[in-house]
């Protein structure tokens, strides 16, 4: 679900589709995130660390290779033009990603909850417009794809429309989100089953899952 193998022809430039797709959403979520920060203080440093993790993401993602495939990548440097390191790679971003995330907010304390926000809204923006590209490109045989469009776009409206409202309102929003993202891939009759029939996604939703679950009773039994 959401891998996709093809390529688009600009002109006389040649791309492959998955990275065009990932562009094109990259530049929406930074564009929604524009739009809602216009006003605020805080805006040019959200959108500089909205920027500076999609940066390290797609590096990583793109030349994942040289660290699974090293020797393979080294001796024909141009694959790393046209292929990645797929899932693993994929992975590997996004922990890059997060882990700048993490440091950035753990950096500039003060504004950790909006940044928390923001990083909701941009995520929910960006997957909506990901998978709805990704729907389009495959069509009917991607229903899988429609539906997570439907339930990231529902976060990242969400998200804009309770940007004002306290932390833990957005936990239920995660929550469902996070529950939907490890039902929905069972229509993916394709899918890589690692663990009791999940897939590695699946299996990381469901313990996001389970970890807001307890921090929302951590919460709430403090109060």
């Amino acid at each position: 679900m959401g891998d996709i193998i093809g390529t688009i022809a600009l002109g006389s430039l040649v791309l492959r589709a998955d990275l065009l797709i990932f562009l094109l959403s990259a530049a929406f979520g930074y564009i929604v995130l524009k739009i809602k920060f216009r006003h605020r203080e805080a805006g040019g440093w959200i959108k500089e660390g909205y920027v500076n993790a999609l940066g390290i993401g797609f590096f990583l993602w793109k030349f994942s290779m040289l660290f699974f495939s090293p020797l393979e990548t080294l001796s024909n440097p141009l694959s790393l033009l046209y292929f990645t390191g797929g899932q693993r790679g994929v992975w590997l971003g996004v922990l890059g990603a997060i882990t700048y995330l993490a440091y950035r907010g753990y950096k500039n304390r003060p504004l950790l909850v909006p940044f928390v926000k923001a990083a909701l809204l941009a995520y929910g923006a960006v997957q909506g417009f990901r998978f709805t590209m990704f729907f389009l490109w495959e069509g009917a045989v991607g229903w899988e794809n429609l539906l997570c469009a439907v339930l990231a776009a529902g976060l990242g409206i969400m998200a804009w429309l309770k940007y004002e409202s306290p932390l833990r309102s957005f936990l239920p929003l995660a929550l469902w989100y996070s529950i939907g993202s490890a039902v929905i891939p069972f229509l993916d009759e394709y899918r890589h089953a690692v663990l009791i029939g999940f897939s590695l996604e699946q299996l990381f939703f469901l313990l996001v899952a389970i970890s807001l679950l307890f921090l929302d009773s951590f919460i709430g039994n403090k109060r």
